[in-house]
């Protein structure tokens, strides 16, 4: 709605209310009556206000927000379809426990009490990745060939809503611009190596905690496929050997 509409619908309202004060005083001949209840409205107004645009408006932003997050959940499951689940399980071949970080994603969260706590778990965790020249190649390929599909999902501004989703795309942004600069295998350093090991470590300690909280969002709007997506992983062990 423009300025100028709006100004007008506000002078319209104020002179209705003008109007019916006027025919109060004119019927009834009780001007002190009149003015009292009309100060009575305007000392009541502030908490009007206080309510409306404060609680309730916070509430209906909220609410918004929420809304915002369940429709770009979508696109935090395109990510691991399209590329996220082969990531992950490449990276945890290559983690000192991976058989173990492996189990904490395969296990069924029912709420988001329980969600909360496994994302706790697994931040609080030393994740250490010790990537070799297979695995190296391997992610390296994998998200060079997909850099579009990336592109497109992060392109999505309602993303920054999912703060920790973000996070990870940006990790996994930062090991294109690694294996831009670093190239093939056979020219890493020890000391290249040790980095791109925290480098892959922080990516797969996201990547995990985002995975808890896509495989609620898919147990709940798409039973269905989570039970067979889940079931695969399970079969597969995340091709952890």
């Amino acid at each position: 709605m423009d300025r100028g509409k709006m100004r007008r619908i506000v002078l319209l309202l104020i002179a209705v209310s003008a109007l019916i004060y006027g025919l109060q005083i004119l019927i009834f001949h009780d001007v002190r009556n009149t003015a009292f209840y009309i100060l009575q409205d305007f000392a009541f107004m502030p908490v009007t206000i206080a309510i409306a645009t404060l609680v309730v408006g916070e509430l209906i932003a909220a609410q918004e927000k929420k809304e915002r997050q369940e429709k770009t959940r979508m696109l935090t499951s395109t990510f691991y379809t399209e590329l996220g689940a082969r990531l992950m399980a490449l990276i945890l071949r290559a983690a000192d426990d991976g058989a173990e970080l492996a189990s904490l994603a395969d296990r069924s969260v029912d709420c988001e009490e329980e969600e909360r706590r496994l994302r706790r778990e697994l931040s609080e965790r030393d994740i250490r990745v010790s990537i070799n020249e297979e695995i190296y190649e391997s992610s390296r390929k994998l998200i060079l060939d997909r850099r579009v599909a990336l592109l497109v999902i992060s392109s999505n501004p309602m993303l920054l809503e999912h703060e920790d989703f973000t996070d990870m795309l940006w990790g996994v942004f930062h090991l294109i611009d690694e294996f831009r600069l670093r190239g093939d295998y056979s020219r890493l350093s020890e000391e290249d190596i040790r980095h791109l090991n925290e480098d892959f470590s922080q990516v797969l300690k996201l990547m995990l905690m985002n995975w808890v909280s896509n495989a609620r969002y898919l147990k709940e709007a798409f039973p269905n496929y989570y039970s067979t997506a889940r079931e695969k992983a399970i079969q597969s062990k995340w091709n952890i050997r």
